[in-house]
């Protein structure tokens, strides 16, 4: 489903409405709402501190693995790349520092978004930032070794923690999957290298 708002595409794959029924099943629907609006709050925080850089949004996608927006990224310096991919998390942290008194749910599911996303492993978005600020000091290509080895060793600690965590508790693979994501995505890049 594609539809347009102004000059942005905005598509809704069946992986998306797919992830919700999904959700919906698996905790009855507790925690679909405040996640919702914690995505919302968080690719609002994108789209903002886009507008405010000068770039424009092109398209806006979402997916089973979560919402990718394009854009004319390259009007971008490295230093303003840097701030538009924090710009949604640290959304998500004023939403948890507002709302923490006010909602119990909603303000959890907004911090844990930001500890997330703020990770520096790509392709999340602390990984995107420390991309773009090793961009602005050293060459391209050395600046890719570099967040894809930072990605990696942190895939590697995260997925060793989410073992233990998944011996102890017996069913907690939260971690798992978080090392899992990035491996996946760090593996992906490396094949459309050229």
């Amino acid at each position: 489903m594609t539809f347009r708002i102004a000059d942005t595409a905005v598509t809704a794959r069946f992986g998306f409405f797919a992830a919700i029924a999904v959700l919906l099943c698996l905790d009855g629907g507790a925690h679909v709402l405040p996640a919702m609006l914690a995505c919302a709050v968080h690719e609002g925080g994108h789209l903002l501190a886009a507008r405010l850089c000068g770039m424009r949004i092109e398209a806006v996608c979402f997916g089973a693995l979560g919402i990718h927006m394009t854009g004319d990224a390259r009007s971008l310096s490295h230093l303003r790349y840097a701030a538009v991919s924090l710009a949604g998390p640290l959304t998500n942290l004023l939403f948890f520092l507002l709302l923490m008194p006010l909602s119990k749910a909603f303000s959890t599911v907004q911090l844990l978004l930001f500890l997330f996303h703020v990770l520096p492993a790509v392709p999340l978005d602390g990984g995107m930032a420390l991309h773009a600020l090793l961009c602005s000091v050293t060459q391209p290509r050395r600046a890719a070794w570099i967040s894809t080895a930072i990605s990696s060793v942190l895939a590697f600690l995260i997925g060793t923690l989410g073992f233990f965590v998944l011996l102890r508790t017996r069913y907690n693979f939260t971690f798992l999957l978080v090392a899992v994501y990035i491996l996946f995505y760090l593996i992906f890049r490396q094949r459309e290298a050229p």
